[in-house]
């Protein structure tokens, strides 16, 4: 969905409000509404039926009205600055519900999209990720889009994707784990380790893939941005896996991603990739060597010193 301000366009009403749906093609009734004082308001409209739950998640900064008697939910913003957080939870309800194969599904659905929300805006403290998580997503939705879901099918890539619920890899694919790391194209290119257990696991094997990434100019031919890549990932979802995008979303939220503008403002070329097995003898430090009371251990590896452990798992070849 586009991030410009769907409500300027709206006029003001005299009385009640003035509303545009969001999407005529979709299956339900979404629209981008303005009451008479001038608020912006998000308003949900379900099939004749539906039940709707008598108390909905409350969240920072956003008035949520019950139904009643209707078949109507309103979200209504407090802060007119805070509009493109608000856009984005709207966009998030609407691509959520987008390929529901049964309608009467759809409030349960939005109930779990509005919990999540509630945790984000009561603890997040940025808007935006650093430029380091930022490269690091990006990394994973890569290496998703182009390594996993050729060799896999989008549904299960999105079931190996690990790193957002915590675990110290970002990816198990049946008996390997693989880390993924991006690097900037310098003279003496390394990547960054945050802990002790990210390059030691317990599964059979363990590989690290490694980007190199480059700034770009967003005109620039290859160039390429979360939001971009984010829906190309939700597009091969909504083709092959709707009941999937639930998931991918909520693995998104987890990162502290939320969909807005300002991400387009990171562009970035990879140069190229490399992996490596991370086996007996491999630069790394693992819990086993480390001193009683000593934790929490970040480092870097120069890459020149992992050329000897370079091989991919055997899914890989050929891709």
């Amino acid at each position: 969905m586009s991030s410009s301000n769907p409500w300027e366009s709206i006029e003001l009403p005299s009385r009640d409000v003035s509303a545009r749906r969001v999407d005529h093609t979709h299956p339900l009734g979404f629209f981008w509404a303005k009451d008479n004082q001038g608020r912006y308001l998000f308003v949900c409209e379900f099939p004749e039926g539906t039940q709707l739950p008598p108390k909905f998640p409350d969240l920072t900064g956003v008035e949520i009205y019950p139904p009643g008697k209707g078949q109507r939910l309103i979200l209504v913003l407090k802060e007119k600055s805070e509009w493109k957080i608000f856009h984005a939870l709207c966009g998030d309800i609407v691509v959520a519900t987008r390929d529901l194969h049964l309608l009467t599904s759809s409030v349960s659905v939005i109930v779990k999209r509005l919990n999540r929300w509630q945790d984000f805006l009561r603890n997040s403290k940025s808007r935006l990720l650093s430029e380091e998580r930022i490269k690091g997503l990006l990394g994973e939705l890569v290496f998703i889009r182009d390594y996993l879901v050729p060799a896999f099918g989008i549904q299960q890539s999105v079931l190996f994707w690990r790193g957002p619920e915590g675990y110290s890899q970002d990816f198990e694919v049946n008996d390997s784990a693989i880390e993924v790391k991006c690097q900037s194209g310098v003279s003496t290119p390394n990547v960054k380790v945050s802990s002790e257990d990210q390059l030691c696991c317990q599964l059979p094997h363990l590989f690290l893939h490694v980007f190199t990434m480059g700034r770009a100019a967003v005109e620039e031919e290859l160039s390429i941005n979360l939001p971009e890549v984010i829906v190309q990932v939700r597009n091969l979802i909504c083709t092959a896996s709707p009941e999937s995008i639930e998931a991918f979303n909520d693995k998104l939220f987890q990162t502290g991603y939320i969909d807005l503008d300002e991400y387009r403002n990171f562009n970035y070329i990879i140069a190229r990739s490399m992996t490596y097995k991370v086996t007996e003898g491999f630069p790394r430090i693992c819990k086993n060597q480390l001193h009683d009371g000593v934790h929490k251990v970040s480092y870097a590896i120069a890459l020149s010193h992992c050329e000897p452990f370079r091989e991919m798992p055997e899914w890989m070849e050929g891709i």
